[in-house]
Order: structure tokens, then C-alpha cells, then sequence
């Protein structure tokens, strides 16, 4: 019974391996129970979750579906997986990274994104990469800087020409007199 039951928990592993291309590991030591549901209660507002499952039950999983990749180092330590739904892994790294400043548990060990597997590091990038509000404020930015420029340098034409008009109507004034 309980081989059947292993192998059925292989099975949904590996469908979930199957069907995510994107896929963030963490360690999940020091994580209590109270912290485990406000961070699936993040997570899942972003339409991701998170799961906590054997590492050689995982290990089984994932080299049916990634066989070419090796995970041995991924799966030493607890490990969880959190699955990222959609095009989501920004704001999920950024959830992680967030809730691993306040309590230092779930720190990320590796991730598949795009069905390659990346470290640590690639997931941290994308944690920092600034929110979208902020990316939309420095396009406008970018955007308005040349036609402000331009709007100067014409202005300063015409502000010359006036100068020069001023002064020749002056001297014309200053001759009639």
C-alpha cells in the first residue's frame, strides 16, 4: 500500500514538473506553520503555490521530465517547490525574496524557468528587477526627454530671433532720433 501510494505521489509530482515551466526551489528549514499559510496566502495572489514533498520522491519526479538535467544538488537539505503559474515569476520572486527578509526561511536554491535550470542568483535578479509602475514612469520619462529637448532648442531659436528683432527695432529707433 504504501509503495502505491508513493508512486501515485511520484505521478502528481511529475505532471507538475510536466505541465510548469516555471518552478522555484527553496529551503524551507525554519519555516513554522502560522509563516507557511500567510506565505500561501501571498502566493497565492499571484496565482502560485507551494509545495512540500519528499526530496527522493521529487528527485524520482523531476528526472522524468528534466532527465538531461542533474538536480542532485537542488534536492540536498528540505527542499520545496513553488509552482508559478502563468508569467508570474517576477512578482513570485519578489514575494520569496520579501517574505525571506522578514522570517529568513524559504531561501531559494535554484529554479527552472523557460524549462532550464537556472541558480539562485538568476532568481534573485528577477526579484530586484524594478515593479512594473516604475519600468512605465522611466519609459514616459524616456520618451518626453527628446521632445523636451526639442521643444528648448526651438524655443531658444525663437527666443535669439526676438532678442535680435528687439535690438535691431532699438538701433532703427535710436537713428531716427
Amino acid at each position: 500500500m504504501v509503495n502505491k501510494e508513493k508512486i501515485e505521489k511520484v505521478e502528481e509530482i511529475r505532471e507538475i514538473f510536466k505541465n510548469s515551466s516555471n518552478i522555484i526551489f527553496t529551503d524551507h528549514s525554519g519555516l513554522k506553520a502560522e509563516d507557511a499559510v500567510k506565505f500561501r496566502d501571498k502566493l497565492a495572489s499571484v496565482n502560485s503555490y507551494l509545495r512540500i514533498v519528499k526530496n527522493t520522491l521529487m528527485l524520482l519526479a523531476v528526472r522524468k521530465v528534466y532527465s538531461e538535467m542533474d538536480f542532485s544538488e537542488v534536492f540536498k537539505g528540505p527542499t520545496s517547490i513553488i509552482v508559478v503559474s502563468g508569467d508570474n515569476v517576477v512578482l513570485t520572486a519578489k514575494i520569496i525574496r520579501d517574505f525571506y527578509k522578514k522570517s529568513e526561511a524559504l531561501r531559494i536554491k535554484a529554479g527552472i524557468l523557460e524549462n532550464k535550470l537556472v541558480g539562485s542568483e538568476n532568481i534573485e535578479k528577477l526579484a530586484n528587477i524594478p515593479g512594473r509602475e516604475v519600468l512605465l514612469t522611466n519609459f514616459v520619462i524616456l520618451l518626453k526627454s527628446p521632445i523636451t529637448k526639442l521643444v528648448n532648442t526651438l524655443g531658444g531659436v525663437t527666443r535669439s530671433l526676438v532678442i535680435v528683432l528687439d535690438a535691431i527695432k532699438r538701433e532703427k529707433e535710436k537713428n531716427d532720433n
